[in-house]
C-alpha cells in the first residue's frame, strides 16, 4: 500500500476514533490498527493522531463498559509504541503519557501507568552461586561459639526466629538464624550466598548499607544447632533439625524505622534519614537486577493462602483490598543498617514491565512504612472502642510532613535506581493524597475477615483451634465452635477495605503507580537521547 493510501487509512482511523456514531468494538478495532500502523510505518503518524489517543483517555468514554480497561490499555500502549518507533515524535508521545498520570484515575490511568511502565529495556541480575550443602554438621551452642571464636559480652536471645547475643569487638551481634518448618534449607544459603556477593561490591553504596557477614561452621555455612541455650517462644515452628545459619550484624541490626518501643523510637528527622536511604537502597539494588521480594509481606487475603493459587500474595495493580497492613509493617525488612533479610533477594533477569511490578510493590511498602509509623506512636490506638466504633487515630499523623515523606521516598528511589535526579512536575496532587492516606490509615474502618467453612476443612482440630486463639478467641469461645459448621467472623485488622473487596485507599495505588511507571521510564530515558 503506498503512503497516500496508508495515510488516508490513518485519517479515517483517526476519524472511527472520533465519531460518536462508532460503537465501543469500532473503536477498539481502530485503536489496534492505529498500533499497527505506528509500528510498521510509524513516519505517517503525526501530532493528529497522538491528540486523539489522548482525548480517549482523559474523556472516559467507555468508562463503563465491561471491558473498558483492554481499551484504554491499547489506548495507551500506542502512545508508547510512538514513544518506540517514531525519533521525531517520541518526545511528544511521552510528555503526552507522563501528563496523562496527572489527569486520568481507575483504568486509564492504570493503563498509562502500565504502558510508560512497559517501556522496553532489559536489566541482567547477578548470578550467585549457593553455598555447597556437603557435610552438613551438628554442633551444640557451646561448640557453635568455640568454632567461631566470638568472644560473648551477653547472653543469648530469641529476636523473631534468630538467636542473637553480643560479641567482641564492642557493636556486634553473632546471629543464629533458624529455619523454619515448611521453608528450604535453600532460602538459608541463599541469604549467606547474598552476604557474601554484596560485601565485595559495597562500592556501590555510598550510604551507610552494613551487610552481615556470613560465617562459616565446620566448613559450612549451613549447619543443625543440636542445642538450644534459651526456650524458644512459642508458635516460632522451627524446623525440627534446627537447621540454621550463623552471620555476625551492627547491633543495631535488629532496630527499625517504625519502631514502637521508646528506647528505639526515632525522631522526625531520624525516621525520615532512614527511610529515604532504604529507598535509595531498594533502588540502586533494583538498578542491579537484585530485588527485594518482601520488603514488608504485603496479602491481599492470609486466612484464603493455602486454597488461592496465588497464595493470598498482594497483586497491587489490581487494587484488592491489603490484608492487616498495620501488622504487616510491624517487623520490616528495611532498618537502621540498610536493607535487610537477604532471603528476600531475587536476581532479576527480564523486561521492564515486571520489573513495573517490582518497583510498586517496594514504593507500596515504603509508603505503608510511613503510615505505620505515625501510628506507632500509640500502639494501643486500635480497631474498635469499647463502644464497636473505629477507633480515629488522625490526630496522631502530622500532615505536612506525610506529604513530604510522600514525595522524598519517589525521589530517593528514582535517584537509586535511574542514577538521574528527577526533572519536571510530579504528575499527583500529593495534598489530596496525603490527606486521603491520613483518611484511610488513620481510622480503623475495615477490622473484619472471614474465616470460610472451605478455609475451615483445610485445618485440623488443632490447628483450626490454634488459629482461633491466636486472634484472641478464648477457649469457652473455641470450644462453643464446630469445624465447618459456618463462617467465621473474626477481627484481625486494620485491613485497607472490606473482606474480598477494594483497597479502601485506591488513591496510593494510583500514586504507586505512577511512582513506578516514572522510574521506569526514567531508566528508559538514560540510552534515548531524543528524551533526554
Amino acid at each position: 500500500m503506498s503512503i497516500n493510501n496508508l495515510e488516508q487509512e490513518r485519517i479515517l482511523t483517526e476519524k472511527t476514533l472520533t465519531d460518536k456514531a462508532y460503537d465501543f468494538t469500532a473503536k477498539f478495532l481502530a485503536v489496534n490498527y492505529l498500533q499497527t500502523l505506528t509500528e510498521s510505518h510509524p513516519d505517517i503518524i503525526n501530532t493528529d493522531t497522538i491528540a486523539v489517543l489522548e482525548k480517549l483517555l482523559v474523556d472516559y468514554e467507555f468508562r463503563h463498559q465491561t471491558q473498558a480497561y483492554f481499551m484504554y490499555k491499547e489506548v495507551a500502549n500506542t502512545l508508547c509504541s510512538i514513544i518506540v518507533n517514531s525519533d521525531v515524535l517520541a518526545g511528544h508521545a511521552f510528555n503526552c503519557l507522563k501528563t496523562l498520570l496527572g489527569l486520568t484515575n481507575g483504568h486509564p490511568h492504570r493503563a498509562t501507568a502500565e504502558a510508560l511502565g512497559s517501556l522496553p529495556f532489559s536489566i541482567e541480575g547477578p548470578e550467585i552461586g549457593k553455598p555447597a550443602r556437603e557435610d552438613i554438621s551438628s554442633v551444640t551452642w557451646r561448640e557453635l561459639i568455640k568454632e567461631t571464636g566470638f568472644s560473648l559480652t551477653s547472653s543469648p536471645v530469641f529476636t523473631g526466629r534468630s538467636l542473637v547475643a553480643g560479641v567482641k569487638p564492642e557493636g556486634k551481634l553473632i546471629v543464629v538464624k533458624l529455619l523454619r518448618s515448611g521453608e528450604t534449607l535453600d532460602s538459608l544459603m541463599r541469604e549467606a550466598a547474598w552476604m557474601n556477593y554484596l560485601s565485595d561490591k559495597t562500592h556501590f553504596f555510598p550510604v551507610r548499607f552494613n551487610i552481615p557477614k556470613a560465617v562459616t561452621v565446620r566448613h559450612s555455612y549451613a549447619f543443625k544447632l543440636s542445642t538450644i541455650p534459651v526456650t524458644p517462644p512459642e508458635d516460632l515452628g522451627l524446623n525440627k533439625d534446627n537447621y540454621a545459619i550463623c552471620f555476625v550484624a551492627d547491633d543495631d541490626y535488629f532496630s527499625y524505622p517504625n519502631d514502637d518501643r521508646e528506647e528505639k523510637r526515632l525522631g522526625d528527622d531520624e525516621f525520615s534519614e532512614v527511610i529515604l536511604r532504604n529507598a535509595w537502597l531498594l533502588g540502586k539494588l533494583t538498578s542491579l537486577g537484585i530485588v527485594h521480594s518482601a520488603p514488608i509481606p504485603l496479602f491481599h487475603n492470609r486466612v484464603q493462602r493455602q486454597r488461592r493459587r496465588d497464595g493470598g500474595l498482594y497483586e497491587w495493580p489490581r487494587a484488592g483490598r491489603l490484608d492487616r497492613w498495620l501488622e504487616s509493617c510491624l517487623y520490616p525488612n528495611l532498618g537502621l543498617t540498610g536493607v535487610r533479610d537477604f532471603e528476600h533477594l531475587e536476581s532479576f533477569t527480564g523486561k521492564s514491565r515486571i520489573l513495573y511490578r517490582h518497583i510498586g510493590s517496594h514504593m507500596l511498602s515504603l509508603l505503608l512504612i510511613a503510615g505505620s509509623y505515625f501510628r506507632y506512636k500509640d500502639r494501643t490506638r486500635v480497631g474498635l472502642d469499647e463502644e464497636g466504633r473505629p477507633v480515629d487515630a488522625r490526630d496522631l499523623f502530622d500532615k505536612e510532613f506525610l506529604k513530604t515523606l510522600i514525595f522524598d521516598i519517589f525521589l530517593n528511589y528514582y535517584n537509586g535506581f535511574t542514577g538521574d535526579e528527577f526533572e519536571g512536575a510530579f504528575p499527583t496532587d500529593l495534598e489530596a493524597c496525603s490527606s486521603r492516606m491520613i483518611d484511610e490509615m488513620g481510622v480503623d474502618n475495615h477490622m473484619e475477615e472471614i474465616l470460610r467453612v472451605a478455609d475451615q476443612n483445610e485445618m485440623t482440630d488443632d490447628e483450626f483451634n490454634a488459629f482461633l486463639e491466636r486472634r484472641g478467641f478464648s477457649p469457652e469461645k473455641i470450644a462453643s465452635l464446630q469445624k465447618g459448621e459456618q463462617d467465621i467472623i473474626i477481627y484481625s485488622g486494620p485491613h485497607l477495605g472490606a473482606f474480598n473487596n477494594r483497597i479502601s485507599l485506591p488513591e496510593m495505588i494510583e500514586l504507586v503507580g505512577t511512582m513506578s511507571s516514572l522510574c521506569i521510564a526514567g531508566r528508559y530515558c538514560t540510552n534515548v537521547p531524543e528524551l533526554q
